[in-house]
């Protein structure tokens, strides 16, 4: 009860400040442009080249950016501060970099999702904002419901074992395997690091042999 009444007040609170204010870059917080990224803030943000970075069993991984600079703010910003905003530049700089890379399919999208009580503690999952903006762009679908987290892990930044701590996290939803027959399932995350958790996905989605799969990161360290 508390969480849900406190996300509800930090919610009203942004929607007020917004009213008042004109609109912030979420990076350096200049109002001279109403936009939340302005260009110079933009401007600092270095795309990676548009290749596979990494190879997972035969799984290409592409990652947009590096998790440094002001790539690193908005994804704080979205995801310890409560500025569910952040999701808008983040989705725009994912489909910027996506519109270049090689693989040309007919995809819908996925991400990992997030546990009821992590959901709950945050008011939403930042994942689903980030690819309702993205599918926005690209007009790919997005299905929420073919993978679900059964089991409450530890943040993988805080995890000792990264691998161990995300291991048989996910299940698949059969109900909905029909909704991807012939698809090709476009993975997106905000950060990878060590891959473990799209690697977990992954691993899930391939015992289903659905194995048509790209996994498309804002940023990696």
């Amino acid at each position: 009860m508390f969480l849900e009444l406190r996300n509800k007040i930090l919610n009203f609170l942004n929607v007020f400040l917004d009213l008042i204010y004109n609109q912030k870059c979420l990076c350096c917080s200049c109002a001279k442009t109403d936009e939340l990224l302005c260009k110079n803030c933009a401007k600092d943000i270095h795309y990676l080249s548009n290749y596979a970075h990494r190879i997972f069993k035969n799984i290409p991984f592409y990652s947009a950016t590096l998790y440094e600079g002001n790539i690193k703010k908005l994804i704080h910003k979205l995801k310890f501060n409560h500025h569910k905003k952040a999701s808008i530049p983040l989705a725009q700089i994912l489909y910027k970099y996506f519109k270049n890379i090689p693989q040309k399919n007919d995809y819908i999208i996925i991400y990992p999702p997030s546990c009821f009580l992590k959901s709950a503690q945050r008011g939403y999952n930042h994942m689903f904002l980030i690819a309702k903006e993205f599918s926005k762009l690209t007009n790919i679908k997005i299905n929420k419901k073919l993978i679900k987290k059964i089991k409450y892990t530890k943040p993988q930044y805080k995890a000792k074992n990264r691998h161990k701590n995300i291991l048989n996290s996910f299940q698949i939803n059969k109900k909905e395997l029909l909704n991807v027959n012939n698809k090709t399932i476009l993975l997106i995350d905000d950060i990878t690091t060590s891959g473990a958790t799209l690697e977990e996905i992954i691993n899930l989605l391939l015992d289903y042999n659905i194995n048509k799969i790209v996994c498309l990161t804002i940023a990696k360290t």
